[in-house]
């Protein structure tokens, strides 16, 4: 769908301007995977897949003016909240009205709600495409990152290696077996908050899809706390 092109080339150098890698591009372009993936399995109509994408290419944009809200010193803003005003802007430039409109951007305001109750599939299906990203090797050294606010191997070379399995659980063993003190007890409460998300899923699609990863992500707490 050219709309789904079009919002691609809007926002892919817009989150190129992060500076922190977990949020950045590639987190993005996995999730819109994940989103075109979950929408087709889930037998959405083609219409609603696009809608799915495009919620996933703009899900995260409200990152940007949270990171420059951060090193001002502002008073913090939830980046979901801060999400709506951009992708508004975005949906305007490419033409998205009316009901595709507000299911998006209720999508994207809400991504990052541990319960949602509401019957918007756009919103089932990012909210699940999102958590998918967090589990596995790649979301653990993401969580490192995040929860522990350190890389211990090259952010360059998750980033390129984002879609080999093997190397990133080189990479993230490399990182856990580096953590200590106060680092250690963050990633592992992180871990553990990631752990929640599988009962969270709201499609059988999602849970089939990321059950290995889960699995590697109740793995990896079991030896996490073994060094605790």
């Amino acid at each position: 769908m050219d709309i789904v092109n079009n919002v691609r080339e809007i926002v892919k150098p817009q989150y190129n301007t992060l500076e922190c890698w977990v949020h950045s591009w590639p987190h993005i372009e996995r999730v819109s995977a994940n989103a075109e993936t979950l929408a087709r399995m889930e037998n959405l109509t083609p219409d609603y897949c696009s809608l799915s994408v495009v919620s996933a290419l703009c899900h995260d944009l409200g990152r940007i003016e949270e990171e420059k809200r951060k090193k001002r010193g502002d008073t913090p803003i939830h980046h979901a909240l801060l999400s709506i005003e951009p992708t508004t802007q975005v949906l305007q430039q490419v033409g998205i009205k009316g009901l595709p409109f507000d299911e998006i951007v209720e999508a994207v305001a809400v991504h990052s709600y541990r319960v949602y109750e509401g019957k918007n599939n756009v919103v089932k299906i990012l909210q699940d495409a999102d958590k998918m990203n967090g589990f596995g090797p790649y979301g653990i050294l993401g969580g490192i990152k995040y929860f522990g606010g350190f890389d211990y191997v090259d952010s360059k070379e998750i980033v390129k290696n984002k879609d080999n399995r093997g190397l990133l659980i080189a990479l993230c063993d490399l990182s856990l077996r580096q953590l200590k003190g106060d680092v250690l007890e963050k990633v592992k409460k992180g871990v553990d908050f990631t752990i929640e998300w599988f009962d969270m899923l709201h499609t059988k699609s999602a849970r089939l899809l990321v059950k290995e990863e889960y699995e590697y992500m109740v793995d990896t707490r079991r030896m996490l706390e073994h060094l605790i």
